[in-house]
């Protein structure tokens, strides 16, 4: 048994040990995910697939920067939403943060003279959901173009907690990190 296998076998007892059985029963969901080094995606040791509900809020939002689509965004978002971006001023908060995080990255956009800024959206490896909350990383890639035939080109990943209010999933926080930020330089 390699060790990466022993410590998902033992997070697995303990969890299951120290798990309410009120909470056993209740329809729950926790996957975990194996890194492997050849193809740099995580494996999945459970189904790591999200809903095409959850998947639809998440592809609206990132498709949004596409076309600065702010009435795409505008209902998707808790009353107390809270938004951390690396773009000015850096985090926007409630009901309309959405709204003001794609008008954030248009004026970037305006300001660097960055056009036909396109989001590929890149394979999930993090899900988590319970009944009425979701923990998901969505991996992204943007691409442009710069002044002078320059491409622009980043990578890195959003970062939602999404609850279910009233039938309806909402994005109750949102966080961009490029890779750079993540990723140590030698």
């Amino acid at each position: 048994m390699t060790r990466n296998s022993f410590f998902i076998l033992a997070c697995c007892l303990l969890a299951a040990l120290f798990l309410p059985a009120s909470e056993a029963n209740a329809t729950s969901k926790i996957s975990f995910y194996k890194y492997t080094e050849t193809n740099r995606y995580t494996r999945p040791l459970a189904d790591t697939v999200p809903p095409s509900d959850i998947m639809e809020v998440i592809t609206t939002i990132i498709n949004a920067t596409n076309s600065f689509n702010i009435e795409a965004v505008s209902k998707l978002y808790t009353p107390n939403a809270a938004i951390a971006d690396d773009e000015a001023p850096y985090s926007w908060n409630g009901p309309t943060a959405g709204v003001q995080w794609v008008n954030a990255v248009e004026k970037a956009c305006k300001n660097n003279r960055l056009t036909k800024l396109t989001s590929k959206i890149e394979p999930i490896n993090i899900y988590q959901s319970r009944e009425d909350n979701v923990y998901i990383v969505v991996p992204v890639s943007y691409t442009g173009n710069l002044p002078g035939k320059q491409h622009f080109a980043v990578r890195g990943a959003f970062t939602f907690v999404l609850r279910d209010i009233n039938g309806k999933w909402l994005v109750k926080s949102q966080t961009w990190m490029q890779e750079k930020g993540i990723i140590a330089s030698n």
